[in-house]
């Protein structure tokens, strides 16, 4: 650092022969040197102490209780679905969502009550008394056509 064209604390801008950067390269070397003393007086140091626990930041109980609840409502669903589940093994084989079909027609439900009560032959029998009697509803329908309407009126 002797040299002085070694040394240019500031880009060489000269406007005029008495600007030099003498006083400034002596203030620059005054604090190296503070700077470079203070740097081997320090003892190099490895902290190797844990952070400060701060309790008010581990120690969140409205999250905790809100975790505590969700995790209380998560087992008490399993539990219930574990119940249902052995519900549906330990009764009989069928369909859990069965609709019964109830028949809008009451002949076939009457129909089905014959074929429990009666014998065969008798089931014949009621058969022709039930085309007889459509016969028979038809053929007073045809009648209730043919005559005037002024007859078939309600009095």
């Amino acid at each position: 650092m002797n040299n002085s064209l070694d040394y240019l604390a500031y880009p060489v801008i000269v406007s005029n022969h008495r600007q030099s950067t003498i006083f400034r390269k002596k203030l620059d070397f005054g604090h190296y040197i503070f700077h470079k003393n203070r740097i081997q007086i320090v003892k190099p140091a490895v902290d190797t102490k844990p952070p400060a626990a701060h309790t008010h930041h581990i120690l969140k109980l409205s999250k905790l209780q809100g975790e505590q609840k969700r995790i209380d409502k998560i087992e008490y669903e399993n539990k219930q679905l574990c119940q249902k589940i052995a519900n549906a093994h330990r009764g009989p084989a069928k369909v859990d969502c069965w609709n019964e079909y109830f028949s809008k027609r009451i002949q076939d439900a009457i129909s089905e009550i014959r074929q429990g009560i009666f014998s065969p032959e008798m089931i014949r029998l009621l058969t022709m008394e039930k085309i007889r009697e459509k016969a028979l509803g038809f053929l007073s329908y045809l009648e209730f056509q043919d005559t005037p309407k002024w007859l078939n009126a309600p009095s």
